[in-house]
């Protein structure tokens, strides 16, 4: 069942942000047909920080929903990329392997790419100011976006997750111990998203990007950045549908961000 046109408090006068909200036990919702604009999420980033590591979806669920993505697998076992519609894990040892369609997502989100703006820049010293450079390229701050970036970084530092036991201890956990490589002179595609600021709880503010080299070998969630150049293709999204999971640990857990 769908919540069909719910206005996000506060925003009213910048755009109109629709959320379509189903449970993950809901027959045939994968087979919804997104509206141009929108971005699919899996789960919440609350639900991820209090151990819902359990499967709410799969990979061949969420390329019905886009082609470009971000995401997390079962027991945080490594970070999902879906970059044309392919999906890979960036694994904890490092490598980066092609995923099948059954693999359960626990968290994430994803969106067909139809570039709005495409923009190129150089000599980019760091994530932070990565960042700040795409942020200019943005008409409004209080809407959601996605990124294809063909980019050179000069250095590269990335992260990923090891897969973990039950009981899951949260996110707080999984990242103190994550594994993490650093490359120079590599190639490859940034993808993801960057979310406003009252998303908070849902989704992660801010920009999330993935990055996976040029011979898909090398991957994970991007922490430390020196760009050489890059060209970058942005989408804008004015929708979110939002996948809620329906598990016994949902239906005992305290989901309160107090």
């Amino acid at each position: 069942m769908y919540l069909n046109h719910q206005r996000t408090k506060g925003f009213l006068a910048a755009c109109l942000f629709t959320i379509f909200v189903c449970a993950a036990s809901v027959p045939g919702y994968a087979q919804v047909s997104e509206p141009k604009g929108t971005m699919f999420q899996v789960s919440t980033v609350t639900g991820l920080e209090r151990g819902l590591f359990y499967p709410v979806t799969t990979v061949g669920q969420m390329k019905q929903h886009g082609n470009i993505g971000v995401g997390a697998f079962e027991g945080m076992d490594g970070e999902l990329l879906i970059v044309d519609g392919q999906a890979y894990n960036a694994m904890y040892d490092g490598k980066v392997v092609p995923v099948a369609d059954d693999s359960p997502i626990v968290y994430g989100a994803v969106a067909f790419l139809n570039a709005d703006r495409t923009a190129s820049l150089q000599n980019i010293a760091s994530y932070e100011q990565l960042q700040q450079s795409l942020e200019k390229l943005l008409p409004n701050r209080n809407l959601f976006y996605v990124f294809k970036v063909q980019v050179t970084f000069n250095y590269l530092k990335v992260r990923s997750t090891a897969k973990q036991e039950k009981p899951y201890l949260g996110l707080a956990v999984v990242v103190k111990n994550q594994s993490t490589f650093e490359f120079n002179n590599i190639k490859g595609t940034l993808i993801g998203f960057r979310c406003p600021a009252y998303i908070q709880g849902i989704y992660a503010p801010g920009f999330h990007l993935h990055f996976i080299s040029e011979d898909r070998q090398k991957g994970g969630h991007v922490l430390e950045a020196n760009v050489a150049d890059l060209t970058a293709q942005i989408g804008y999204l004015t929708q979110m549908h939002l996948l809620l999971p329906d598990n016994e640990a949902t239906r005992t857990m305290d989901m309160s961000t107090k």
